[in-house]
């Protein structure tokens, strides 16, 4: 991963701002547009996808997640978490459309191409991307790189700002907000020295997969993902499973 530079949403906006009307002038002109089919989800914020029968690894842009594959680092705290949700976004063979950034190169220094990854059909601008939806649900953090406010930069920092308020994903615990310290084990609820209960939930015991189940077969409420969501029981992407009424 490239040298990061993270920033406060105060000094954000106001690199923003002093961009002036012209904020996206490196690289400005029509974003390279391509569509394809997922292969692979590498880790929260990279992917592989074919097109025009060829793979491509894809860095998502404005966004950063934590470790979990980088040589000589642990696996960081909320990794395995962004991951999942990503893989759970985009499962292998989903139909995506990819577009660079106009603020920034088509690809990085590794070759990967940058750029915001929609399920074809279904969305569009920042809120249609799933780099944003990964922001919101708390599995990302904001990412500018070398101090250049990419095109969504106002859009994602809102949603930081509001998932770090609803302390949704790394903004709540084990993480709450540092995301550089190692990824902790799942707190094992009653029951799960045994084997009956899932490791990828906290605060119900849930039995091993399989069988599938849905949150009507079961009688918990508003119990943590910490892991991978097999039984899909997070909707909404913010880590807590079962939300409605029984």
């Amino acid at each position: 991963m490239p040298r990061k530079f993270r920033v406060t949403g105060a000094v954000l906006m106001t690199v923003v701002v002093l961009a002036g009307a012209t904020p996206f002038a490196v690289g400005a002109g029509q974003p390279v547009v391509l569509r394809g089919t997922v292969t692979k989800v590498v880790d929260g914020d990279t992917i592989k996808f074919e097109s025009r029968g060829f793979e491509t690894t894809m860095r998502l842009i404005g966004i950063d997640t934590p470790e979990t594959k980088r040589p000589g680092y642990p696996v960081q705290c909320g990794g395995p978490a962004a991951s999942s949700e990503a893989a759970r976004l985009l499962p292998r063979g989903t139909a995506i459309r990819v577009e660079s950034d106009p603020s920034q190169d088509a690809r990085d220094k590794y070759g990967r191409f940058l750029g915001y990854v929609y399920v074809q059909g279904r969305g569009a601008g920042a809120r249609g991307s799933v780099n944003y939806r990964l922001v919101r649900g708390g599995f990302a953090k904001t990412y500018v790189y070398g101090q250049i406010p990419f095109r969504y930069a106002g859009p994602f920092l809102g949603a930081e700002i509001a998932a770090k308020k609803e302390r949704r994903g790394v903004w709540g615990p084990p993480c709450n907000g540092d995301t550089t310290k190692p990824q902790t084990a799942p707190v094992r609820t009653p029951g799960a020295s045994s084997g009956r209960c899932d490791p990828n939930y906290t605060g119900a015991c849930i039995p091993s997969s399989p069988p599938d189940l849905d949150c009507g077969d079961i009688t918990e409420r508003r119990f943590r993902v910490v892991g991978a969501d097999v039984h899909r029981f997070d909707v909404d992407g913010d880590g807590v499973a079962c939300e409605g009424r029984r």
